[in-house]
């Protein structure tokens, strides 16, 4: 049997999860098989950029959104970050962010802000 001797069925390749894909050989006499073979489709998780670790001066202003983005092949991104930078403190300070594609495949990554 060749490639073309067979039949598969589709698989949605666009919405996450398990599917089912089935393959069929029909050989000259007629006689019928398939497989059954379960696909699981996961997406990639968006990626991020323009983050990285940061020393400011005591007192200046700072943006934890400035600069900062992230993509994914599944469309839009939304990016969320937890923590707070307290510039009129000298300290180091975590914050970490959060990008979710609308598949809900998330990528966390921290960065540590130093105020001097």
């Amino acid at each position: 049997a060749t490639p073309s001797d067979f039949t598969v069925t589709a698989c949605d390749t666009k919405t996450l999860g398990q599917k089912s894909v089935t393959y069929s050989y029909v050989d000259k006499w007629g006689h019928v098989t398939t497989q059954d073979r379960v696909i699981n489709v996961i997406a990639e998780k968006p990626v991020f950029k323009g983050l990285q670790d940061q020393t400011i001066k005591l007192g200046d202003h700072f943006d934890p959104m400035a600069g900062v983005s992230a993509t994914s092949t599944n469309g839009p991104v939304t990016i969320s970050y937890e923590g707070e930078v307290n510039t009129q403190k000298a300290g180091r300070y975590t914050l970490i962010y959060t990008a979710t594609d609308q598949n809900g495949q998330q990528t966390q990554q921290t960065i540590v802000v130093t105020v001097e």
